[in-house]
């Protein structure tokens, strides 16, 4: 028995390693034996030491002047060093994989549009702080107003600035304004002194994507600039898609309620740098790397605890979260293109060219970047979130020892993508944000099964496969896909089970007790596969009557609804062999 458990714990941390957000969990154990055969959760999520150790508690020796330039010394360089398999110390080491990256580059120069070299060049020009400004959407005039935002690049010159170009200097948002708690957040996420990647860029030395190759046009109204950069201003890692990232994800942490939007307004800065000319796609992924490591690390920093408090509580005030500007601009209200964006933007449309089968890892201290946006859930899982939304191993330069190349934040904000043993979840609607209310996009696999407690509301709107089971002991679980409550058993004890979609399907067994309230339209359809043991509340909403409609169905049922709420003078239900309906 101990050798077999042993022998599903590393054949359970391969094959959940490849889970994807959009796919279910795949094993080949049956509920049944789900018990038995759940992984060692605690071992994989486990986090794994580099050669440098840990960059959360190493990050300080990240400097600029170039002291600890290997990457057993410094952190960052030790999490882009699996880039140095194509290039290394200057020279090329694959060809192959460097033809292949700048012909990537040449393509998305040779089809920039119009509006993409606008905004590349707001993005190449305006301080790397600002740049994440359009990421905050209606809450961006705020920001600018009460932050005290400026630039000085409004327009792009119609002809090319000169290559001794002196821009004006102005600061970006003021440390002493209404929201300056969140400036020095941000001030300190990005212009920390360890935040720098000159010693990992001269590590690398890969020369820039326009002097390797001639097919790469450099963004007209800049060329002149870049022409004339100086020998050793190298490409990867991207300096302007690590401050994104890290800048990016200290605004998110402050303001979860657009975490998504400014991860993607952060991954558009790096595709920003792409359509300029001025760094390549693996320059740009070993940015989010290097950036979203950077990020954590600053957040776990004990010297920085109060100043993310502050931060955070400066954003959500009356200055910031309560100055909502419908009427704004908001360049990321489309999810599904969000999604899509940040995902591309991930691999750049890569092969998964290493070994595809290594387990997903999550770096020590990474959880942090989800507290703000995950707040019911403790560390462990919030790490457990990262483990089950991660991306597949083998793309180019992504496999670091520690796992920061394969966290994908986007899906990770959108809840789990596998219960890998049972989950409970406590929301506190007091507490306010999403410890009230949160949805659960992702489509859930594995064995574990779901608990919910407390008195905020969870919504589950993927089409799930777990199959643990669900039970309900307090507030609202609001029912918006099909599937959304996998395969297992369903439990309603305490609270609210809401149908927020017309059919929903239970395909195990269904028991609510005296406690519970099962809320759905007067049109809506519960499917229930096995025994259903019914008990408490029945509510109807909205919707129109019609006699002899199904409202429930089941294989077979045991007790009755002892309270039925939503129906007008002379409407009651009725209980057939195998279904509750409408009756007048």
């Amino acid at each position: 028995m101990k050798i077999r458990q042993q022998t599903w714990t590393k054949r359970a941390a391969v094959m959940l390693s490849l889970v994807a957000v959009t796919l279910p969990l795949v094993t080949n154990v049956t509920t049944a034996s789900a018990k038995a055969s759940r992984p060692n959760v605690a071992a994989l999520l486990q986090p794994h030491e580099a050669d440098y150790g840990y960059l959360v508690d190493g990050y300080h020796h990240n400097l600029d002047n170039m002291t600890y330039m290997t990457p057993t010394s410094d952190p960052v360089i030790g999490v882009i060093n699996g880039f140095t398999k194509y290039w290394r110390d200057g020279k090329v080491v694959d060809q192959s994989m460097i033809d292949l990256n700048l012909a990537k580059s040449a393509k998305v120069t040779e089809e920039r549009s119009a509006s993409e070299s606008e905004r590349a060049y707001f993005s190449d020009r305006r301080d790397l702080r600002y740049n994440l400004i359009s990421g905050l959407g209606p809450y961006a005039p705020a920001f600018i107003q009460n932050a005290d935002a400026q630039t000085s690049y409004i327009s792009m010159p119609s002809a090319p600035l000169p290559a001794d170009y002196k821009a004006k200097k102005t600061t970006w948002a003021a440390p002493d304004s209404k929201l300056g708690a969140l400036v020095k957040l941000v001030n300190v996420a990005e212009g920390s002194p360890y935040s720098g990647i000159n010693s990992p860029k001269h590590y690398v030395a890969m020369p820039r994507p326009y002097r390797l190759s001639t097919a790469v046009k450099p963004l007209p109204v800049i060329k002149n600039i870049m022409a004339h950069a100086k020998p050793d201003s190298f490409d990867l890692p991207s300096g302007h898609t690590t401050a994104a990232f890290d800048s990016g994800l200290a605004f998110a942490y402050a303001l979860p309620q657009r975490f998504q939007e400014l991860v993607t307004r952060s991954s558009e800065v790096g595709y920003d740098r792409i359509i300029a000319g001025r760094h390549s796609p693996l320059a740009v992924m070993g940015g989010r790397m290097t950036g979203t490591a950077i990020a954590a690390a600053v957040l776990n920093d004990p010297a920085n605890q109060e100043i993310a408090k502050a931060g955070y509580q400066a954003a959500q005030s009356a200055d910031l979260l309560g100055s909502k500007d419908t009427t704004a601009q908001d360049d990321f209200k489309n999810y599904e293109q969000n999604r899509k964006d940040y995902r591309y933007r991930m691999t750049y449309g890569f092969d998964q060219i290493g070994d595809t089968h290594q387990a997903m890892r999550v770096p020590k201290g990474a959880e942090v970047l989800l507290a703000t946006r995950l707040p019911y859930l403790n560390a462990t899982q919030r790490r457990a979130v990262l483990f089950t939304t991660g991306l597949p191993s083998g793309y180019p330069g992504m496999d670091d020892t520690e796992g920061w190349g394969r966290l994908d934040l986007f899906s990770a904000a959108n809840g789990y993508g596998a219960f890998l043993n049972n989950v409970t979840v406590n929301m506190n609607a007091k507490k306010g944000t999403f410890n009230a209310k949160d949805t659960w996009k992702n489509q859930i696999g594995g064995t574990g099964k779901l608990t919910k407690k407390g008195t905020g509301q969870l919504t589950l709107s993927g089409a799930n496969r777990y199959s643990g089971g669900t039970t309900l002991q307090g507030g609202t679980l609001q029912l918006a896909n099909t599937k959304a409550l996998g395969t297992g058993n369903v439990k309603l004890t305490k609270g609210t089970l809401k149908l927020a979609t017309t059919n929903v399907t239970i395909r195990g067994q269904f028991q609510q007790a005296k406690h519970g309230q099962l809320s759905l339209s007067r049109t809506s359809h519960l499917t229930i596969k096995k025994t259903a043991k019914l008990g408490g509340t029945l509510k109807l909403t909205s919707g129109k009557l019609k006699k002899g409609a199904n409202l429930i169905s089941y294989k077979k049922h045991t007790g009755k609804f002892a309270h039925i709420q939503g129906l007008p003078k002379g409407w009651h239900v009725t209980y057939t062999q195998h279904a509750v309906k409408l009756a007048k």
